[in-house]
C-alpha cells in the first residue's frame, strides 16, 4: 500500500521536534516576575532553536516588543507596574509587524477570567501550573501555521497531548471572541473580534490538517472546529443582512 508524505513511517520511534531545525526560528519573548520560569522557559526554547527574549514587568515587556518584534509572547498576567491584561492592550496599540500572538498565562481560568483575556486581545489562554514544554509545543503550532517545518508531522509524539489541548482552547477562545462580538454595539470592535475568530479557525483548521492533534481527540476536534464555522458563518451572513438593511435604498 502506498504512503502519503503526511503518515508517520515508523510510529514506534519518538519524534522529537529538537533533531529538527526550523527554517525560520520563531522570535518569542517571555514575560514573567518569577525569575525560575523565565529562565526554565527561555532555555527549553532556546534548545528548539528559537530566539528569545525576555522581560520581568510590564513596562519592560512593552519596549523589549516594541525593538524584538516577537512572533510569540508569552505573557503572565501577575506582573508589577502594569498588568497583563494592559500590557497586551499596549502592545497590540504598537501595530507590530509581525502581528504577534499574545498567549495569556495565568492562574485564573475560570470562564470570566477567559474572557477578561478575550476582551484585551490575547489570542489564547493557558493555566498555571504548567510544564515549560507547553510553551515548546505552542511555538511547534505556530511554525505549523507558517509552514516553517520540515515536514507536517514534524510535532513530538510526546508532546502531542500538549499541542490538543492548545489546540482545544483556541477552538475555545474563537468562540469567546464571538461572544464578546455578539454583545458589543461597536462596529469597529466587532469587526475587529470576528477577524480574530476567523484566524483562529484558520489555524485550527491547518494543525488539523497537518496531524497535530492526537488520533482519538481528533473526531472531537473536528466536530468542534465545524461547529465554530458554522457559527462564523451564521454571524456572518446577519451582519450582511444588517448592512444590506441600513445600506441606503
Amino acid at each position: 500500500m502506498s504512503r502519503g508524505k503526511n503518515d508517520i513511517p515508523y510510529p514506534h520511534v519518538r519524534y522529537s521536534v529538537f533533531s529538527l531545525t526550523p527554517s525560520r526560528a520563531m522570535r518569542v519573548l517571555v514575560v514573567d516576575d518569577y525569575p525560575d520560569t523565565v529562565e526554565s522557559t527561555a532555555l527549553l526554547l532556546k534548545l528548539g532553536g528559537h530566539e528569545i527574549e525576555t522581560a520581568k514587568d510590564g513596562v519592560q515587556a512593552i519596549e523589549r516588543a516594541a525593538s524584538f518584534r516577537p512572533d510569540l509572547v508569552l505573557l503572565d498576567l501577575g506582573l508589577p507596574a502594569l498588568d497583563g491584561l494592559a500590557v497586551a492592550r499596549r502592545i497590540q496599540d504598537l501595530a507590530l509587524p509581525p502581528k504577534p500572538y499574545l498567549v495569556a498565562v495565568s492562574g485564573y481560568a475560570k470562564p470570566q477570567d477567559k474572557r477578561r483575556c478575550a476582551e484585551a486581545g490575547f489570542d489564547l489562554h493557558i493555566a498555571k501550573p504548567l510544564d515549560a514544554e507547553v510553551f515548546q509545543g505552542i511555538a511547534e503550532l505556530l511554525q505549523l501555521s507558517s509552514d516553517t517545518l520540515w515536514t507536517s508531522r514534524s510535532i513530538a509524539a510526546h508532546t502531542r497531548a500538549d499541542a490538543t489541548r492548545l489546540i482545544a482552547q483556541q477552538i475555545e477562545m474563537a468562540n469567546l471572541f464571538l461572544d464578546i462580538s455578539e454583545s458589543s454595539s461597536d462596529q469597529a470592535d466587532i469587526d475587529r473580534r470576528f477577524a480574530k475568530a476567523e484566524a483562529a479557525r484558520d489555524k485550527v483548521t491547518i494543525w488539523l490538517n497537518r496531524g497535530a492533534c492526537m488520533e482519538d481527540r481528533l473526531p472531537a476536534m473536528v466536530k468542534a472546529l465545524s461547529a465554530l464555522r458554522e457559527r462564523l458563518y451564521l454571524c456572518k451572513t446577519q451582519k450582511r443582512k444588517v448592512d444590506g438593511d441600513e445600506a441606503p435604498r
